[in-house]
């Protein structure tokens, strides 16, 4: 969990400094403007990719600050040369299917860019949607977690049979999208997540307070953006 540990100071020192520049600025201390330009949507997908980079999730990481360069780059161009940028727009769609396809097919040399394991087998879990959803049931006695991705798409996940292993780490970058994940009621489960303009649900407050069983935890993390996680219980 060091990487969650380092985004997190990562974070607080930049709204501390981000304070106290703008608190100097506010008292004649300092004298700036920031161009317009560059506060924008834009800067959301660039702080989810960094944020991810910190948590060395770097499929989610990359995907984010390319897609804010990429439309950051405009602003900076000629009117004659942002006519010759906006036709490779087709090359979004070229990487993003690039990008689907190598996880598919290459999915050990994405190993070391989620949760650290072995290998990916049955105990994991590696699911890429692109306008599209899926479903998925699990029986394994060890579920070490995995990686979903979900960009205006979806996926269901079924864990109700399946048993948790330790430090289990399930990465999620969803996009315009949604995760639904079934799980028995007696996990614990845990959010560590960036949700924007999104969010996740555990609806585990309707059990008593004994049912959850803390010896082993499945943790959540990753970016949510326009979309949710939801946690039910069987």
């Amino acid at each position: 969990m060091k990487s969650q540990s380092n985004a997190t100071y990562f974070w607080a020192l930049i709204f501390i400094a981000g304070g106290g520049i703008f608190l100097m600025r506010n008292f004649g201390l300092l004298d700036f403007n920031i161009p317009v330009k560059i506060i924008s949507w834009r800067l959301i997908p660039l702080i989810i990719g960094i944020n991810a980079l910190l948590k060395k999730d770097y499929f989610s990481g990359i995907i984010g600050v390319a897609v804010s360069i990429i439309f950051y780059i405009p602003d900076f161009l000629s009117p004659e040369e942002k006519q010759q940028y906006y036709k490779l727009w087709p090359l979004l769609l070229v990487g993003i299917g690039a990008a689907i396809l190598s996880q598919k097919f290459f999915p050990n040399s994405c190993k070391n860019y989620g949760p650290t394991y072995d290998d990916y087998d049955q105990n994991t879990i590696s699911e890429s949607n692109f306008l599209a959803g899926s479903s998925k049931k699990m029986f394994t006695k060890g579920f070490k977690g995995g990686n979903i991705n979900c960009v205006m798409g979806g996926s269901e996940i079924d864990l109700t049979e399946a048993e948790l292993a330790d430090n289990a780490v399930l990465k999620v970058f969803i996009l315009m999208g949604g995760v639904g994940l079934k799980v028995p009621k007696e996990w614990n489960v845990k959010f560590d997540l960036l949700p924007i303009l999104g969010g996740a649900e555990d609806k585990i407050t309707k059990y008593p307070e004994n049912t959850v069983k803390t010896d082993k935890t499945l943790v959540i993390s990753g970016n949510v953006v326009m979309g949710g996680v939801e946690i039910k219980r069987v």
